[in-house]
């Protein structure tokens, strides 16, 4: 056999064994894709996760101080129609800028902007309860964990019933959170119509 012929046969050896390496080398990038899917998927479920339980615990808390204000009556939260004044009534209805961007866009509604509805207070209830003794505050029980995470705010909206021609109020509870960088929100709402002729003066608050 010459010396052509060896080195022939040498490369025809070689040949095998470098399509082998470049064929891992191939898998190895495959399965560098395919894990770095994977951990993007877990990560985008975990973060979806997180979103999902920061607007379920959002509602909770919205939930809690709508029913507080229901248990409350329309007297103690919005002023009785003698004068005494009530939850969001007074200087606190008038809060910064600061707070007013966390009314979630409410803080905008007046009839000039083709909304029925006119803003009559806008409360920062976190403030309030800082403030307050544990006897007064509308949520005795809320978390120090919870209070760093979420803001609260009412928003007293008003507007004149077209038929009876009666004040008709809503009380917006609007919590709010910081996700991916930017304020998302949650609404809930309780109503107070008063006893006069538009409850057939039955002196009951509704």
């Amino acid at each position: 056999m010459d010396f052509s012929s060896r080195r022939r046969i040498r490369r025809m050896g070689a040949a095998p064994r470098g399509v082998s390496l470049i064929e891992g080398m191939v898998a190895s990038v495959v399965l560098l894709i395919g894990l770095m899917g994977v951990f993007q998927g877990i990560m985008v479920a975990s973060r979806q996760n997180s979103m999902a339980n920061q607007a379920s615990r959002a509602s909770g808390i919205a939930s809690q101080v709508r029913v507080a204000l229901d248990s409350l009556g329309r007297d103690r939260v919005l002023g009785s129609s003698g004068g005494a004044a009530g939850m969001l009534t007074g200087a606190a209805c008038n809060p910064g800028n600061d707070v007013k961007a966390l009314a979630g866009g409410l803080e905008t509604l007046t009839p000039g902007s083709g909304e029925p509805w006119t803003v009559r207070c806008i409360f920062d209830l976190d403030a309030f309860e800082t403030g307050a003794q544990s006897a007064n505050k509308l949520l005795p029980g809320y978390s120090d964990e919870d209070s760093k995470r979420f803001r609260r705010v009412l928003v007293w909206v008003t507007r004149l019933d077209e038929v009876s021609n009666v004040p008709i109020d809503e009380v917006a509870v609007v919590v709010s959170w910081n996700e991916l960088g930017r304020r998302r929100f949650f609404r809930q709402y309780v109503g107070f119509y008063d006893s006069s002729p538009f409850g057939n003066a039955t002196n009951v608050q509704i």
